[in-house]
């Protein structure tokens, strides 16, 4: 053979055996593909992942009612009427049975008196409420917000007439649940 030929032989070896090369790159270039396509898909999923709990985060401090009871007391007293007893243990046996739940309670007091006394009396009145969740209805602390002293604040009716003054006389218990907590639960 002619140094042409020979050539001519080798670039026919050579232009065969880059064909191979190319039909094995287009057979991994479609596996490719498909490895992309997959990864594509769980990139969608991760992301659909991460908006669910980045939601569940920014719902920590969200709270849904789930139950609510009002506390009527005497004027001047703290003590719980058996009725707000049965009450209580009611809201209590609700809150029991819910998944991430507090127990907000809120004292007041009617405009009766000087302002200090109606501050303690409405601390009184929401610790003797804690204190019937806890001893009697075996709700855990750490389920009960610190009670807040609301005083005559947020007054539920006038002040000026005796139902009014009743209305007042109030705590105010109310059984919230953690929309983040709950809903990943």
């Amino acid at each position: 053979m002619t140094p042409t030929q020979q050539e001519v032989a080798t670039n026919q070896q050579n232009i065969q055996g880059n064909k191979q090369d190319i039909a094995a790159n287009k057979v991994q270039t479609a596996a490719n593909r498909e490895q992309i396509d997959a990864n594509g898909q769980q990139i969608a999923a991760n992301q659909q992942d991460i908006q669910a709990t980045t939601q569940r985060f920014s719902e920590l401090s969200e709270y849904d009612t789930k139950g609510k009871a009002l506390v009527y007391f005497a004027s001047g007293s703290y003590s719980i009427s058996a009725s707000d007893q049965t009450a209580l243990t009611q809201l209590a046996q609700i809150a029991a049975g819910q998944k991430g739940y507090i127990i907000q309670v809120k004292g007041y007091a009617d405009s009766s008196g000087n302002a200090a006394m109606n501050q303690q009396l409405s601390m009184d009145r929401a610790q003797a409420v804690v204190a019937y969740l806890l001893q009697n209805c075996n709700i855990p602390l750490r389920h009960i917000v610190a009670p807040g002293a609301m005083g005559i604040a947020d007054p539920a009716a006038p002040n000026e007439s005796a139902d009014g003054r009743k209305e007042n006389r109030r705590v105010e218990v109310t059984v919230l649940v953690n929309r983040g907590v709950a809903g990943g639960m």
